[in-house]
């Protein structure tokens, strides 16, 4: 495995931006062993081999999705959503008085439990943002995490 995690490395992070540290050949192992079955290669190094052989698109995305985390929780780390009340959306209003719109981007945002947390919050602060559009943008890399949000389970 540790003759592959170099490549292997190299390759999720150009593909995803995620840094496979040192150290962590152990879940990386774990999460892409179900892939390697999936893929008919019979261990993770085969695999490994098998990607830089073929650049499979297929086998590319079940890499990627297999190393993404997909952490999300409401209201998760409360305390960037209170800054986001207090302070951070009152200078945008500010700043977009012209306009008023606010865009809003949440990248990463797995199932999308933090976006619905927003949302909840701008839904909360409706009677200030009376006339105002608001856009709220959830994405991800891992198309089941996105699957996932927009069935909303």
């Amino acid at each position: 495995m540790k003759a592959a995690y170099g490549g292997l490395s190299a390759f999720v992070k150009a593909a995803s931006g995620i840094v496979l540290e040192e150290g962590k050949e152990y879940l990386v192992e774990s999460r892409l062993a179900p892939v390697a079955r999936q893929f008919g290669a019979p261990d993770v190094p085969r695999l490994v081999e098998k990607l830089e052989a073929t650049r499979d698109p297929a086998l590319s995305r079940a890499i990627v999705e297999a190393l993404t985390t997909n952490e999300t929780y409401f209201f998760r780390d409360r305390a960037p959503f209170d800054l986001f009340i207090r302070n951070i959306l009152p200078e945008v209003m500010k700043a977009r008085a012209d306009e008023r719109v606010i865009r809003i981007w949440c990248a990463a945002c797995a199932t999308g439990q933090e976006p619905y947390s927003l949302a909840m919050l701008l839904d909360e602060a409706s009677r200030q943002l009376t006339g105002w559009r608001v856009e709220l943008l959830a994405t991800d890399i891992s198309t089941a995490a996105l699957e996932a949000a927009r069935a909303a389970s």
